[in-house]
């Protein structure tokens, strides 16, 4: 794990989860063309051997092969999503296509399983010990996967970094965490009633329209925690071209009329005077 992902302090601030979902729905209806392609090639192929699945229930091997893949697309897709953010958030770029954006994420495929696993496992369990771990458990790991795809480390380090970004606002991250799942339930219970009676091919179609519509939202909430909380002064997203400055930048930066400083002639006479030695 890199320094900066051990030493990188948080500035506790208070989360306002009704100026997280607005953002989150900024960005949603920003990249809607790119997200939808992305979720629905994602989830269209991961519901078709789930359904298939279905189908032959005697087959343990792709029982197993179909969440070994949800696993790794599903963390794909998310990563993807954040890389796209990413650029909004450096410079207000965001021209990496849907299988740039993927391209990407795909180098850290292997860290974001491992980290769906170790979440997956640890929620789970802490829900069979009387739900409210488990739900604690959930909000404390919400930014890891940002973390994971923007920051050093492994899996555990995106674990423990996320705790220490969401601390001191859970309750705030869990209404958003609460907001994303009423409205990924509002639009799959629906979708999954227009498909009764359709047999697999119906569910096949609701799950993966459902899945492609509210997955994007939900990461991209996500990734505005992850920004809000991380880097509180800084906007999560930037106007096209406008690259963020720290007051260090502003200080350093000089501009096309300014005369030089007095250590930069003294740094210029100090060259004259080697190249006067090199002779």
């Amino acid at each position: 794990m890199s320094d900066l992902a051990v030493t990188r302090t948080v500035a506790r601030v208070e989360l306002d989860a009704n100026a997280v979902l607005k953002q989150a729905w900024r960005l949603y209806k920003r990249l809607f063309t790119r997200s939808l392609l992305m979720g629905g090639v994602i989830f269209g192929a991961l519901h078709l051997i789930e359904a298939l699945a279905r189908g032959s229930r005697s087959n343990l091997t792709l029982g197993l092969l179909t969440i070994v893949l949800a696993l790794a697309g599903i963390a794909l897709l998310q990563g993807g999503l954040v890389e796209i953010v990413r650029g909004l958030h450096v410079d207000g770029n965001d021209d990496a296509s849907a299988a740039e954006a993927l391209g990407r994420a795909s180098g850290r495929v292997l860290k974001l399983v491992r980290l769906s696993l170790l979440s997956g496992l640890g929620v789970g369990l802490g829900f069979l010990l009387f739900v409210v771990p488990g739900l604690v458990l959930m909000t404390r790991w919400a930014v890891a996967v940002p973390v994971a795809m923007l920051e050093d480390g492994n899996a555990r380090d995106a674990l423990r970094r996320s705790r220490a970004i969401v601390s001191g606002n859970g309750w705030n991250v869990f209404k958003v965490l609460f907001a994303v799942g009423a409205l990924t339930l509002a639009v799959a219970i629906p979708l999954s009633f227009v498909a009764a009676g359709h047999g697999l091919f119906g569910w096949w179609v609701s799950s993966t329209v459902a899945s492609m519509l509210t997955a994007p939202y939900s990461a991209h909430a996500l990734t505005v925690v992850y920004y809000a909380l991380g880097e509180p002064d800084r906007p999560v997203i930037l106007d096209p071209g406008q690259r963020w400055q720290s007051i260090w930048n502003e200080q350093d930066a000089q501009s096309p009329g300014e005369a030089p400083s007095i250590l930069d002639e003294y740094e210029r006479k100090f060259d004259e005077h080697n190249k006067q030695w090199d002779r």
